[in-house]
Parts: C-alpha cells; structure tokens; sequence
C-alpha cells in the first residue's frame, strides 16, 4: 500500500505512463509524476479534468482509492478497485450465511469501540462527558438494542465543540458540519477499497441494511474509526480554521491528510490511518471465514501524535 494522497484541485489531464501517474495541469502547464506504487488515494476536487479509461483501470489494479467531488463540491463517487479474488465465491456465500449471533456480537463489540474512541477524544480535550460515554459502552447489549449508540452520540455532539449551537446534521451546510461530511467521505472511500480488494462484497452489511446502499458493510467497519475524524476536523477548526464559512480548497487538503496520520494503535503497533483501516478489515474477514468472533482485535488512537496541535 502507497502513502501519498494526491489532491487535484486544478484543471489537468491526467495518464498513466511506465507505472506512473502523469499529470497536466491546464492553467500553468506544470506538469507532475507520481509513482503509482507511491499513491495511497486521489482526490478529484474538481470535474474539470480528463482521464483515460486505461488509467481507471491501472488505478484499480494498483489498488488506489479514489473520491470524486460534484459540481457543488460535494463528494459524488468512489472508485473502489474490484479485485477478482481466488476465493470471492466462497467469501461471499459466508457473508451471506453469517449466523444471527456472529453478526449481534460484532455489532456490540463495533458499537462498545465507536463509543470508547469518543469518550477518549472527550477525554483528551478534558471534557468531564467522557465518563458518561465511558459508563455507557460498558452497557452495549447485543444489536444494540438500548440504543446506547445513539445515546453516546447525543452526549458527545452536545458538548464537543465550543459552539454551542452546533446541532450534528449530515444534510447541513455550516462548516463544521461540511468539515465532518468531507472527512468522513474520505474514510469511506478508504475503507471501500479494502473491502473490495479482501473479496468481501460491500453490499453485506453487519447491521447497516438499506436495499438502496451498496456500501453497507464499509458504513459497518468504518464506525470504529469516525471518532479519529472528529478529533481531526475539532483540531483543524479550533486551531486554524474557526472564522471561516465555506469548505476552501486548503481546508479539504488538511483534512484528506488524515488518511497518512501515523495515529492509530492497532494490534501491537501503531500505523496510519489508512493502513490501520485495512488491517482491521482483513481482520475481520479472517473472523468471519473462522467463526472466532472474539479473535478480531480493535482500533483506539495514539493521541500522542495530536498532543502538539492541541490548544
């Protein structure tokens, strides 16, 4: 796996050449390479560009994610690299037949992780709400059937940012709201290229189970990792970004970099992001394929890596 996000802002041409990516960008004919091996995940912030359909292809088959935004600059798609995996049909007749229980006792333990990882933000911001959060993942059930999700993430949106005004609504405009739409758009295209290039099929949820979502099992696995996002956009705004309005073009790039963050502990050491995204979901499917629902290991944050930025 790569390390490089490459962010392309500008009007440019883009191909493939010799396992390169070559890039041209139109209003000041620089020009640009990268090593494919290099890149990690591309971010297409502007629907002014070319790009061949072979160089889709290489994308793919190098195992790059990438994330494309909409005239509105809002994120419209993803590429997510479908890999013909030498056991897909077995994989996905497991994802098919998972027993009830497997999938109740995951869900618990993806849920008890989400809202440990929030109280531990809370905590290193000195926020006296984490020992809610804390007593509540003690109480998860199976499936999630006190709701307790939903009762930590009414705790936690409430007193996280020092606006007091913010309400957490996916469908608003307001910046910090766009700053957690955009940084969690990022984490879902990283998370669909793992899951694509393991031989699960996406559209398998956990718990996420809308006929109208092909990604449901990313939108399951990726619930453990959304706490490293709002400590990320919580540092960006409060320390640079706090009289601002809009999502600007700098304020996209700081938060594409989380994918490179070298923050999170997993398993027996620490990695970036992105890297940690993976493994844990090739973990899982190890999981899955055993039926050893209790080997699967989970995420937490190394906020060491934040302690410089925070105010």
């Amino acid at each position: 796996m790569g390390w490089k996000i490459v962010h392309l802002s500008r009007p440019c041409k883009i191909k493939v050449v010799s396992e390169n990516l070559l890039i041209h960008f139109y209003d000041d004919d620089q020009k640009v390479k990268v090593t494919l091996g290099d890149i990690d995940f591309i971010l297409f912030d502007n629907t002014h560009f070319s790009i061949t359909g072979t160089s889709l292809e290489l994308l793919a088959k190098n195992n790059i994610a990438a994330l494309f935004i909409d005239e509105e600059f809002h994120p419209c798609a993803i590429l997510s690299p479908y890999h013909q995996h030498s056991t897909m049909r077995e994989i996905a007749d497991l994802q098919v037949s998972i027993p009830q229980d497997f999938r109740e006792i995951i869900w618990k333990k993806i849920v008890t992780c989400k809202i440990q990882n929030q109280a531990s933000v809370l905590e290193f911001f000195v926020n006296p709400t984490c020992k809610d959060l804390l007593e509540l993942a003690k109480k998860v059930q199976l499936y999630d059937q006190n709701q307790d999700e939903a009762q930590a993430a009414r705790l936690y949106w409430k007193s996280f940012f020092k606006e007091k005004s913010f309400r957490r609504d996916q469908k608003s405009e307001d910046i910090l709201n766009s700053m957690l739409n955009y940084s969690y758009a990022i984490l879902r295209a990283s998370a669909a290229r793992s899951v694509s290039a393991s031989g699960m099929l996406p559209v398998f949820g956990i718990w996420h189970k809308n006929r109208y979502n092909a990604f449901a099992l990313v939108d399951d696995l990726m619930e453990v990792f959304r706490p490293v996002c709002d400590l990320h956009v919580k540092l960006l705004y409060e320390t640079r970004y706090n009289r601002e309005n809009t999502l600007k073009l700098e304020i996209k790039r700081d938060l594409a970099s989380l994918l490179s963050m070298q923050c999170i502990k997993y398993q027996t050491g620490i990695s970036s992001v992105s890297q940690a995204v993976d493994s844990f979901i090739r973990e899982y499917k190890k999981v899955m394929m055993s039926g050893e629902v209790e080997a699967l290991a989970f995420p937490s944050i190394d906020f060491g890596f934040f302690e410089y930025e925070c105010i």
